[in-house]
């Protein structure tokens, strides 16, 4: 009984306006249960209450290498590939591909998310190969991948404006500039189908006053953020390389502290907003360091995009305060 005890006995914890009890790791483990796996649970009586682990199924994929063995596709064999692994309720597809055939795949995958509504994909650069999936429920899909997929593309600009100064190239050659736009209307547009969906699952009075209103408007606000901020850094390419290498240790810093901000969006609290503000002030620091010799403007306008950059991230905090400051008003409320 003493091992049974430890084991398989547990105490209720707290969680919000609800209860919650963790499963031990041996019987999560004999079920494969994961994050965000589903259990049913069945009332017995007053005091029991049965728990039973659904079965996951099984995802259908599908892995397609158009260069095995000499035999190299085409875009239109390829492109009816897709559909008719849609239709067959396929559920990812690994798509592998080379240097020169990397273009035209993701053009054809921006023309065929017209197509099908339900589509998403991304570039996984380190296997060659594009990972497409079909979203016929937006819900679940996770508005955090969209953020972040939306930041590595400002990586991917903010990279290739820094690399090219570096190398003193006369201007900035931002690669697929046209399927760059495109790519960040499409994950825009998902991002919010995917909060407007979520929102209609509330009603106007549900939740800690209207907690999931403001929830929504703040990740919207930061939705729209990104957005600006790889619209703002094609700026770039119409301004001097020269000037802008004397700011290209900064424009490094900054993609890497929206990554970082994203990762930690559900974590922001006292510990982690003072930590991600001293490195922001840090930056701040260093704009101010730097010598500022403008004669015909084109200087102020770098420092205009870099300042936006600052200013948005204190939104970013201000939207986690925000989020902070509920929890705490509600667990006050719970006690009360």
């Amino acid at each position: 009984m003493s091992n049974f005890k430890e084991k398989y006995m547990r105490n209720i914890i707290k969680l919000g306006n609800s209860k919650a009890v963790t499963f031990p790791q041996e019987w999560t483990e004999i079920a494969k249960l994961k994050e965000k796996s589903e259990v049913f649970m069945y009332p017995i009586d007053e005091k029991t209450l049965m728990i039973v682990a659904r079965e996951e199924e099984q995802k259908r994929i599908l892995r397609i290498d158009p260069f095995k063995e000499k035999s190299v596709w085409s875009l239109d064999f390829l492109r009816q590939a897709i559909i008719s692994a849609f239709k067959l309720n396929v559920d990812e597809i690994y798509i592998k591909y080379d240097e020169k055939f990397q273009g035209n795949l993701y053009e054809l995958l921006i023309k065929l998310r017209q197509e099908i509504i339900a589509i998403d994909f991304k570039d996984i650069p380190e296997n060659n190969e594009f990972y497409v999936s079909f979203l016929l429920d937006t819900s679940k899909k996770d508005l955090k991948e969209v953020l972040k997929d939306l930041a590595g593309v400002f990586s991917t600009i903010m990279e290739n404006i820094v690399e090219s100064v570096r190398k003193k190239n006369e201007r900035i050659d931002i690669k697929n500039y046209g399927l760059i736009l495109a790519e960040t209307d499409r994950k825009y547009s998902l991002g919010t189908r995917i909060l407007i969906t979520g929102l209609t699952e509330y009603h106007l009075s549900k939740g800690y006053r209207n907690l999931p209103i403001k929830r929504f408007l703040g990740n919207r606000v930061i939705l729209l953020y990104i957005r600006d901020f790889i619209n703002e850094s094609l700026r770039f390419q119409k301004l001097p390389t020269e000037i802008i290498f004397k700011y290209s240790d900064i424009l490094t810093e900054i993609p890497h502290l929206l990554h970082d901000l994203i990762n930690n969006l559900d974590n922001l609290d006292e510990k982690t907003i003072p930590a991600f503000q001293k490195r922001l002030d840090e930056l701040r620091a260093r704009l101010k360091k730097i010598t500022y010799e403008d004669t015909y403007g084109v200087e102020l306008v770098i420092r205009s995009i870099v300042k936006y950059y600052f200013n948005s991230f204190s939104n970013f905090f201000d939207i986690g305060i925000t989020r902070m400051i509920e929890r705490m008003l509600r667990t006050m409320d719970d006690k009360f």
